[in-house]
């Protein structure tokens, strides 16, 4: 590179070399995602060390997870029912006239009771309510048997299944009135219904015969909803239907996410085109530009792929923020370049080349830290940004000036820019500086004591308004229990999970009684263990069937002869009869089955209204060998506040580190490059407490990328302080504002979290570019 108007050898070897590693990586990245080759992790909870996560877990939130992901719930309502049927029927044809793969349950055949009745029929003297088995423990028999007489002859009361001498006591009867009473749903007129005071609403549910989560399959659905809503408000002009469920709310994000995109996106596409056209007067540097943060991208997803084995998608949305960072070389050598004829660009780039490479020195220095924790998913996010920072940069250093060969002249717009920097004050011993120091401290003073952290989850997420207010009144119209909170509840073989289940639900009783939860759902609520099964039997055997028992003494009441025993021995209720018929397909996905050397289940909970209550539930399952709590949105919501821990103290590290390859180069006047970002970042901090915006993760890694930027902004500026030279501060401002406008701008988003991560680097960025010409000396340091 001694040469003034062409490359040395070496460096032609060079560049050839790096086009060489360019080509295959993008035929592995091709590779990948042409082949659907490309394995993006979405799990969070996968960003956890491997000690830390807990398989089973992982499985039965994902079976859950799976099972809500395919389901659609409508209800459809008519001002009476024979509106919402008529509304109802509609809607069901509509859905079974479209091309779509559903599994469509409105509908119920007239002889649907009778199998459901008939498959628990020949088990019912092991079956009994916890009412029930206390009854038979504590009431004398001769009590039951007045019972038993006065429910003979009483008109209304409990049903009744079968002859009274089989059963006086109606047991069956009873117990079959609490499995119903766990639903509101009841049948009418060959219809899934439920209601709720005076309205009665038509209930449809749909299941989608494809793969869970599949963007496209549900992107699918939507218009075959909207056509079927069409057609129930023709049938019943005045029908209200409710439509919700997994799918509706994620094709409404990836909805309000292309929408951005359009929005946000192109807008601050143009506004980079734009000024990089009123720059330059050509469009050359922002291709350019363009190719060293596409060659930096696609390195750095194949280093990951190849050592990682997948790519999680937060390291890949992170990843793609490194385009304002990567965006800082390739305008400092364009910036440089300006008004320089072409034969210099070597000579121009050997001049910037230590500049540069302290630039990337500095911003590396953050990202690599992450790599020493023990957080996967920080390691993978370490070295997707080195990698991919040091490819943009090489880019730059090697292929630029063999693919900028025309002539840049300076612009008026570009000077004009330039040299704005000529109207800055410098601190030092003036009223300014003073001022400067006295609105800073103010600030300080006033915002980061009322900062206050807020790592919900539920942040990540916005959906509309109507979806969310529909699907809480569906919930509570069907006593829905909540999938965010759970018991796992494992054991050795499938009858010491059963087991396990009835103990749990036992400690759930003064839970109950007290209000916290509204009630329990479980397998053995349908299934009860065999242990179970057995005693209830020997209790109905001897307190009801005995020779002393209930129907003796009330056949003796009643004047009639003791009907003869049944020396038929009864079989129990197995769990694979009750999984392989139809009654079992509502809670069939709470059965995990086959779970590492044993079996699993999950026990759901109806009426989790109160965040304070779910201590008192983690406390009732510690007690029981095998039961695990299961808190979703609290396990995932204290993993992103340890992600937010950990990565501010890696911020405040790389500070210190930064500073000492600051040092290196400018000695005694590295502060002045640090100093400036410093402040930005904590005035940031300041005005969103000041704002009422809670700290969180996007916020903290906002900060890192501040960092990286914001300190170039020092070193370009440092290298060359004379108010006078006009292509450092052409070049900061450039990249200061396209980072602006590629990522400032997401604080317009309406996603919390990316409004979040948006509104920080509008104030980290634009403070970080207002504060560094004000700490830079009045001459140019020695080297």
């Amino acid at each position: 590179m001694t040469e003034v108007g062409r490359a040395s050898r070496p460096v032609r070897w060079l560049a050839m070399g790096w086009l060489v590693l360019v080509l295959a990586v993008l035929a592995h990245n091709l590779y990948l995602w042409t082949g659907n080759r490309m394995q993006l992790d979405t799990d969070v909870l996968a960003m956890l060390p491997r000690d830390e996560r807990e398989p089973a877990v992982q499985q039965a939130t994902q079976r859950l997870a799976d099972a809500a992901g395919r389901r659609i719930v409508v209800l459809v309502a008519g001002r009476d029912w024979s509106e919402s049927r008529r509304a109802a029927d509609a809607y069901a044809a509509s859905l079974e006239a479209s091309d779509l793969k559903l599994a469509l349950r409105y509908r119920v055949a007239d002889d649907a009771g009778e199998q459901w009745l008939g498959f628990f029929a020949p088990y019912r003297q092991h079956l009994l309510t916890d009412g029930q088995r206390l009854q038979l423990q504590t009431q004398a028999p001769a009590k039951l048997a007045e019972q038993a007489v006065q429910a003979l002859y009483r008109p209304m009361g409990l049903p009744r299944v079968g002859r009274w001498q089989d059963d006086p006591l109606n047991l069956y009867g009873g117990w079959l009135t609490e499995r119903a009473g766990a639903s509101p749903v009841r049948v009418a007129d060959g219809r899934l219904s439920v209601a709720q005071g005076n309205t009665q609403y038509a209930l449809l549910t749909l299941e989608q015969q494809g793969p869970a989560f599949s963007v496209a399959s549900q992107r699918a659905l939507v218009p075959r909803l909207k056509a079927a809503r069409q057609a129930a408000l023709a049938a019943v002009p005045r029908a209200r239907v409710l439509t919700v469920g997994v799918p509706l709310f994620a094709v409404a994000a990836a909805d309000q996410a292309e929408h951005e995109i359009h929005t946000i996106g192109m807008g601050s596409l143009a506004g980079i085109v734009l000024i990089t056209l009123f720059a330059f007067s050509a469009i050359r540097p922002r291709i350019l530009v363009t190719l060293s943060i596409a060659v930096g991208l696609l390195a750095a997803i194949s280093v990951c792929t190849l050592l990682f084995g997948h790519l999680h998608l937060i390291t890949l949305v992170f990843g793609a923020s490194l385009v304002g960072v990567a965006e800082n070389y390739g305008t400092n050598y364009f910036s440089s370049r300006l008004g320089r004829p072409a034969s210099e660009r070597w000579a121009m780039l050997q001049e910037q080349g230590r500049v540069m490479w302290l630039a990337m020195l500095t911003t590396a220095i953050g990202y690599a830290l992450l790599a020493l924790t023990p957080f996967p998913g920080l390691r993978q996010i370490a070295l997707f940004s080195v990698v991919g920072l040091s490819a943009a940069f090489v880019t730059v250093l090697w292929w630029f000036p063999f693919l900028d060969k025309g002539e840049m002249p300076a612009t008026r717009f570009s000077r004009w820019l330039g040299s704005r920097r000529a109207i800055w004050p410098s601190l030092g011993r003036n009223r300014f500086s003073v001022a400067f120091a006295l609105v800073v401290c103010v600030l300080l003073v006033l915002g980061l004591p009322r900062l206050t952290a807020n790592d919900d989850i539920r942040l990540l997420q916005n959906p509309p308004g109507q979806l969310l207010a529909d699907q809480i009144q569906v919930g509570r119209l069907l006593d829905l229990p909540s999938p965010a909170q759970f018991y796992l509840v494992r054991g050795a073989t499938a009858e010491a999970v059963l087991q396990a289940e009835e103990t749990l639900k036992a400690r759930l009783m003064p839970l109950q009684a007290a209000g916290v939860i509204r009630g329990v759902q479980a397998v053995s609520d349908w299934v009860p263990s065999a242990q179970r099964q057995a005693a209830d039997a020997v209790l109905v055997q001897r307190v009801v069937q005995g020779e002393a028992g209930v129907l003796a003494l009330a056949t003796r009441q009643l004047g009639e002869d003791m009907p003869p025993a049944s020396s038929q021995a009864v079989p129990l209720l197995q769990l694979n009869d009750w999984l392989a018929a139809p009654v079992s397909e509502p809670l069939r996905p709470q059965w995990l089955g086959r779970f590492g050397e044993g079996y699993a289940s999950v026990v759901l909970l109806r009426g989790v209204d109160k965040l304070g209550d779910l201590p008192k539930l983690a406390a009732a399952g510690t007690a029981v060998p095998g039961v695990r709590w299961v808190d979703k949105v609290g396990e995932i919501s204290e993993l992103m506040a340890r992600y937010r821990y950990r990565m501010g103290y890696l911020v405040l590290v790389s500070y210190l580190l930064v500073f000492g390859a600051l040092w290196r180069r400018f000695g005694r006047q590295s502060w002045r490059a640090l100093l400036p970002t410093a402040l930005a970042s904590g005035l940031t901090l300041a005005l969103l407490a000041l704002l009422n915006q809670p700290l969180q993760l996007f916020n903290v890694l906002a900060l890192l990328l501040i960092l990286g930027m914001g300190v170039d902004y020092g070193i370009f500026l440092l290298a060359q302080p004379e108010r006078t030279a006009v292509r450092p501060f052409l070049s900061i401002t450039l990249a200061a504002v396209s980072t602006l406008l590629a990522f400032g701008l997401l604080a317009l988003s309406a996603t919390p979290a990316l409004r979040a991560f948006g509104l920080t680097m509008l104030f980290g960025i634009g403070l970080a570019w207002l504060f560094t010409p004000l700490f830079m000396p009045l001459s140019k340091p020695e080297d």
